[in-house]
This record gives structure tokens, C-alpha cells and sequence, in this order.
């Protein structure tokens, strides 16, 4: 079953309907990431080291990006809805071990990153097939590689692999054995999202999490939902987010 994370349907939240009214968004995204919390790590969810971290995403208390003159970087930052969400559920599921396919200039990544060096635990290994998104994300348009933006004091807990997921993936999942989250920012055709959860599903640790941006360009994530009997969420902005 997936949940909708829409605004109407966390508007009922009394302060919560204030404060977007007076054009405070950040309670509005509070309110839905303690109920994602609480959600996708159940009984595990420690609601005061929650806040504490809504605290660190509201002060903006992370290690830069890499930046370039004039460079406006899209992606996931903790300044956006599904980046605060990145960030807030690595920071209280604590992965040892987490996979990304995806990565471009990086933002994710470095999203991902600042989590665990708060954490003070993890590997993030991510996957990359550079130069295939002919958009913003392309950093040929910016003339650097894949994952620029990460600095060098997070790139210890980093793992980089350049080349198409439908080969390293799995090469990956053998090597590691067991992960604990899994998140999808590559190619979001159906065929290769239905890859990707399939090919990580059977490592994934019971109670780890499958991530996923752009969910509603396709039905693989609700599909992976149904097929395997799981509780996911999707929030308006398009990111997804399901518990096995």
C-alpha cells in the first residue's frame, strides 16, 4: 500500500495549516517527515533525535557543496522537500551500508553524505552512467565529472562507479551481500526502475528502505509496492520511499 504525502492531506495539521497560511512551508514539510519517520522505521523511530536533526536541516548545518561561479546546482538539497527527506532518513535509520544509482553533479550524493558523516557510520556506494541525462543534469555542460559538487572532506564514506547499472548493479549487490537502503536517480524509464528494485530486493536487509525520486513518471515503485506486499509513501513533489 503506498500513502499519499499531499499538502490538503497534512493540512488538518492545526500549526501546521497556520504556518502554511502565513507561507511557512518548513512546518508543513516537518509534520510529513516525523510521519515518514515513524512510518518507515516504526518502533525504531526516536521522535527527540528526529527533531534534533529537523533542527540541523533548518539551520542548514552541513559540509558545502563544491560550487562554480555562476552554477545553479538542481538536485536534491535539504532545501526542498524530497532532499530534506534524503537527508532526515539517513540521519535516524543510520545505514551501514546504503547504494545510489544516479549521481550526475552529485547534489544526492552529498546529501546523502553530510547524513552519514553526522552519523559518524556508513558507506554510500553509488553508480553513474555519466553524460546520458541531455539536461541540466548533463555535467559535461559544466566541463567536470560525475559527483564534482561532493567535497573532499565527505568523500571517504564514498564509493563511485561509473558505468550502466543493468551491468554494476549486480555486480555490486554479489560484493556486498546485504544492504540497508537502496536509492534510485538513474534512467526513470519503468523497465530500468523494475530492474533496479529487483536486482537490490532480495539484499536488502528486512526493515531497510527502497528510496526513489521521480516515482510518478512511471507505476514501477507503486508495482514493486503491490507485488511485494510492502508499505511505501509517495510525496507530491514525486519522491517515494517504501519499507521492507
Amino acid at each position: 500500500m503506498i500513502i499519499q504525502f499531499s499538502r490538503a492531506g497534512f493540512l488538518n495539521h492545526p500549526y501546521a495549516l497556520l504556518q502554511f497560511a502565513l507561507g511557512n512551508k518548513s512546518t508543513l514539510h516537518e509534520v510529513m517527515l516525523m510521519r515518514a519517520g515513524k512510518i518507515l522505521l516504526g518502533d525504531s523511530f526516536d521522535r527527540s533525535y528526529a527533531k534534533a536533526v529537523l533542527k540541523e536541516i533548518s539551520d542548514g548545518d552541513f559540509i558545502p557543496l563544491n560550487q562554480l561561479p555562476g552554477v545553479s546546482l538542481p538536485g536534491n538539497k535539504p532545501t526542498y522537500l524530497f532532499g530534506k527527506f534524503l537527508y532526515f532518513i539517513v540521519r535516524c535509520a543510520r545505514p551501514g551500508v546504503m547504494v545510489e544509482t544516479g549521481v550526475a553533479h552529485g547534489v544526492s550524493s552529498w546529501t546523502i553524505l553530510n547524513a552519514m558523516h553526522k552519523n559518524g557510520k556508513g558507506k554510500l556506494y553509488s553508480i553513474d552512467l555519466p553524460n546520458q541525462d541531455l539536461k541540466s543534469y548533463n555535467p559535461t555542460n559544466i566541463r567536470q565529472s560525475s559527483g564534482w559538487a561532493v567535497p573532499d572532506e565527505l568523500r571517504h564514506r564514498w564509493d563511485l562507479r561509473l558505468g550502466p547499472s543493468q551491468e554494476l548493479l549486480p555486480q555490486l549487490i554479489k560484493e556486498l551481500k546485504e544492504i540497508d537502503v537502496f536509492f534510485h536517480d538513474s534512467d526513470h524509464s519503468y523497465e530500468n526502475m523494475t530492474f533496479e528494485f529487483e536486482a537490490v530486493y532480495d539484499s536488502l536487509k528486512t526493515g531497510g528502505l527502497i528510496l526513489s525520486d521521480d516515482v510518478h513518471k512511471n507505476d514501477a515503485f507503486s508495482d514493486l509496492v503491490t507485488a511485494k506486499k510492502i508499505n511505501g509513501l509517495q510525496f507530491y513533489t514525486k519522491g517515494g520511499a517504501a519499507v521492507k
